[in-house]
């Protein structure tokens, strides 16, 4: 196997609190499959056998069941749980698996759903021997500043990144959030001189896909403070790929006080390992890229990679289909433009928008751009637009519902109107009932004729301190 896929599904939802309180964000249905599935799928689909899933302790079973349940698997699925009181990051998660790694790693969101074909992120992998490839989209830009469902509050804007890019092969010198920015941008001496001419793109969006070598995990047992993949380790490796070579000390320090300048002036004492005394290259390799006449770069004619080797690069995702549902906002729009996504992303499976066990009564409408799971009932003049249903709901006699997420077990009682709503499962709404931009944690119950519009309704005890 090449490379090692790992989906990292340890993460608490902090960014959609009112849904996650109750159910995992790896489980929250996204066209009434977990959303966890998707990225499951894309493996299957480009001929992986087997991935490890992080996941909390706490979180175990429950993922483990709902997994099997959403339908056959061909792949076969490692679990690792991580403790929940670890609070650790996804660079503290890859830590803890570095033993059960023997490859090139594929490190993925559990909450990534794209139809983009993993053999275009692999193949700029290989072509320039990459240490990192990252996968960035122009697609989610669409979903940027999309209306959240729920209390309307001062939304902060998402911090752009910044990415330094050098020509078609996209390779990456620069990399920044916009809050570590200053007025003005520094690009060191050494880059410049090398790259003379790249572009620096704020458009582009971390779609927390990434394919990097084997040793990076080695070097992360020897950098504890790298704690998160995207935040910490990335940039790390985008500003080590012109750094130096540093003098490593294998003597014991406590016979001999060695010391050594640097690259930052900064005195170092004792034993400690550079990161290019993990970067291991077998006599084959060293020897296929001193024969090889190919460059990675135009204009003069030095080394290939310049010498360089630290490479990091990127895979830009310009069409078809992206996004990450793990914000309310990005989770709305993907279950509202999923049932035109399905058949491409279950290209093996039976996709069915509307299942075969469905009850409709006389004069209902369903859209051809909603989704209605199994064992659903369909009262008479109902009307469902651009919404999903989940397995086992009750919809009753003149019901509406616009542009909604609405999960398993919900009772919508007659003459109720749902609009731009995610209605937590187990939910029971009653009569004559309006809700428009409204969130409902799984388990609440709305009274006859209740009238809510831009509502968080849930558990108050059980919401996550922040």
């Amino acid at each position: 196997m090449e490379f090692q896929p790992i989906i990292m599904a340890a993460g608490r939802g902090s960014r959609m609190t009112d849904l996650t309180t109750k159910c995992p964000k790896a489980l929250l249905p996204v066209g009434n499959r977990p959303v966890i599935c998707y990225p499951i799928s894309m493996l299957e689909r480009a001929g992986f056998e087997e991935a490890l899933i992080i996941v909390l302790e706490s979180q175990l079973a429950e993922i483990q069941r709902a997994v099997s349940d959403a339908g056959d698997l061909r792949l076969r699925l490692e679990y690792v749980p991580i403790p929940d009181n670890s609070n650790w990051g996804t660079a503290d998660s890859l830590r803890h698996i570095r033993e059960k790694v023997k490859t090139d790693l594929l490190v993925l969101s559990c909450d990534l759903i794209t139809n983009l074909p993993l053999h275009t992120l692999a193949d700029v992998h290989r072509t320039y021997d990459a240490t990192v490839t990252t996968l960035l989209s122009t697609v989610p830009q669409q979903f940027a500043d999309i209306p959240a469902p729920g209390v309307k509050t001062k939304r902060k804007t998402e911090e752009r990144d910044f990415f330094g890019l050098e020509g078609k092969e996209n390779r990456m010198l620069f990399l920044s959030c916009e809050a570590d920015l200053d007025e003005i941008i520094k690009f060191r001496r050494t880059m410049l001189k090398r790259h003379p001419h790249f572009c620096v793109k704020s458009n582009l969006v971390d779609c927390h896909m990434y394919m990097m070598k084997r040793w990076v995990l080695d070097y992360l047992e020897e950098q504890k403070n790298i704690s998160t993949v995207k935040g910490e380790l990335i940039p790390h490796l985008v500003k080590k790929q012109f750094s130096k070579a540093q003098m490593s000390l294998d003597q014991d320090p406590t016979s001999v006080n060695q010391s050594v300048f640097s690259p930052d002036k900064t005195i170092r004492t004792g034993k400690f390992k550079d990161i290019y005394s993990f970067i291991k290259e077998d006599d084959m390799e060293k020897l296929a890229k001193e024969f090889s006449p190919w460059i990675d770069h135009s204009g003069d004619m030095a080394d290939c990679y310049h010498g360089d080797k630290i490479r990091c690069y990127a895979y830009i995702q310009d069409g078809g289909f992206c996004v990450r549902a793990n914000t309310l906002g990005t989770y709305c729009e993907a279950n509202r433009q999923i049932s035109r996504q399905l058949p491409t992303l279950f290209p093996t499976k039976d996709i069915s928008l509307i299942h075969p066990s469905v009850v409709t009564k006389e004069k209902s409408q369903i859209g051809s751009d909603s989704v209605v799971g199994e064992g659903v009932s369909v009262g008479e003049k109902v009307s469902i637009k651009r919404s999903v249903i989940g397995r086992h709901c009750s919809i009753g006699d003149r019901v509406k519902v616009t542009n909604s997420v609405i999960m398993g077990h919900v009772t919508v009682k007659e003459g109720s109107v749902i609009t731009g709503c995610v209605i937590g499962a187990n939910s029971h709404i009653n009569e004559r009932c309006e809700l428009k931009d409204c969130v409902l944690d799984n388990g609440q119950t709305i009274m006859a004729m209740g009238k809510f519009t831009n509502e968080a309704i849930v558990d108050l005890d059980k919401m996550m301190e922040i």
